[in-house]
């Protein structure tokens, strides 16, 4: 770690919250918290809620897919341009992966921002200021479902009944959570109480995992997405690449409390194995 990575806001239940002036309201995937500052070099250290991280490939693998696409689209010559100081600013966001409730997810970006952390200003921008940040660098952020609503005159209340909740833009159906914000910093949240976790299954071997997950049809497809990023295809790459995907698409059937549900070390090593007898056979 080269430097601490500023803290993202915490944000309380929506019923704890009483809102000021005009607020937005965003939809909220599920996913894990992600942030990452940038310095004067273009370097960017990213980090989770426990650890932070100087390169992509050092990310766990169900954040590894957010930071790729951080390292990636970042525009750091516009954000050079925006201010003396790169590293004065926090992006935080959210990696989002599957923690019970489906989603398109070639659809979902494996990032989205959320929150910027201004040091010169030594306070978060608002919620329009965040979101225009975001696009002007490149990067994806959450949806606005409502923009500049006058909190006086609107009942908020509405999003903390779930048969309420608005239309996703990701997924059939209704979003999953939901971010209300306001101009002077006042936030809350709500999610729908729906599918949480899926139902503890029996547990398997690395190899079983490995044949499960690492099918001819999906190394295809991490072929085919390497090639289109324009990547190099060897076993480390493809290996490397459904790693990070299944992490993300499967983590709420492979990850209990954060950990691996097996020897991660080992999936990996019987995923690359997988890759080298799928491109022996291929040749």
């Amino acid at each position: 770690m080269s430097w601490p990575v500023k803290q993202c806001p915490e944000t309380p239940v929506l019923d704890e919250v009483e809102f000021s002036g005009h607020v937005w309201v965003q939809e909220l995937p599920t996913g894990g918290e992600f942030r990452f500052q940038v310095a004067p070099s273009g370097l960017v250290t990213s980090a989770t809620a426990q650890q932070s991280f100087d390169t992509a490939t050092a990310v766990p693998p169900q954040f590894r897919r957010a930071a790729e696409l951080i390292d990636e689209r970042l525009d750091r010559e516009a954000l050079e341009a925006a201010t003396d100081d790169p590293s004065d600013v926090t992006f935080c966001g959210i990696a989002t992966r599957n923690e019970g409730v489906e989603y398109d997810w070639s659809m979902v970006p494996p990032f989205v921002g959320v929150d910027i952390w201004s040091g010169r200003k030594e306070q978060f921008l608002s919620p329009d200021a965040a979101a225009g940040v975001f696009k002007r660098l490149g990067l994806p952020t959450i949806p606005a479902i409502e923009k500049e609503l006058a909190a006086a005159h609107t009942d908020l209340t509405r999003y903390e009944n779930q048969g309420r909740f608005p239309e996703s833009e990701w997924r059939e159906g209704q979003a999953a959570g939901i971010l209300i914000r306001d101009k002077s910093g006042g936030r809350g949240l709500a999610w729908r109480q729906e599918q949480n976790a899926a139902p503890a299954s029996d547990p398997q071997s690395t190899v079983e995992l490995a044949t499960e997950y690492a099918t001819d049809e999906r190394i295809e497809q991490t072929v085919a997405a390497l090639q289109a990023d324009g990547q190099p295809v060897t076993v480390d790459t493809v290996g490397d690449r459904l790693v990070a995907d299944v992490a993300r698409e499967a983590y709420v059937d492979l990850f209990v409390d954060g950990e691996f549900v097996t020897s991660l070390s080992a999936f990996q090593s019987a995923i690359a194995e997988r890759v080298q007898q799928y491109q022996s056979r291929a040749e």
